[in-house]
């Protein structure tokens, strides 16, 4: 074998783990974000990074929102169904979904029951395209989302 055809194998194989290597650090992010809900290392929420601001911010816009004709009318419902989710996190609720956050923690809502039918409705809305948008329903739903978000201190 001449010295050049070794110096070319050697440099493939070099370069065959230098890439193996940059492919193997690229796909770390990608396991990690994609890692199970149980896992040990899902952080869990943390009451002191709630923002009111931005609660009180996203309030403003789904108020303005819901004038805007019954698209804007069935997206404020599912950003005000959103922001109480966020907020009950916030405040430790505990539970996988929504749903279970509100059987942890209902009894802190002054209403749970209304509470409740606005979510239920947000997810019929979200989920199927047949159902009728009622406006006044919908109004009141968005309205019962704030007083539950109110319910947990935050002034709207």
């Amino acid at each position: 074998m001449s010295i050049s055809l070794i110096s070319f194998v050697i440099a493939l194989v070099v370069l065959s783990g230098l890439v193996a290597m940059l492919l193997k650090q690229k796909s770390k992010p990608i396991r990690k974000q994609y890692k199970s809900k149980n896992s040990a290392d899902t952080p869990e929420p943390n009451p002191q990074v709630f923002n009111i601001g931005l609660v009180q911010s996203k309030w403003a816009e789904i108020d303005v929102m819901q004038r805007s004709g019954p698209s804007g009318l069935k997206s404020a419902l599912i950003d005000a169904d959103k922001l109480l989710d966020y907020c009950m996190i916030a405040n430790g609720f505990t539970g996988e979904t929504m749903g279970d956050r509100l059987k942890s923690g209902g009894h802190q809502f002054g209403n749970i029951n209304a509470v409740w039918s606005a979510h239920k409705l947000r997810n019929e809305l979200a989920h199927n395209v047949e159902h009728d948008l009622v406006p006044a329903q919908i109004t009141n739903a968005i309205a019962e989302l704030g007083k539950a978000i109110n319910n947990l201190g935050v002034r709207l």
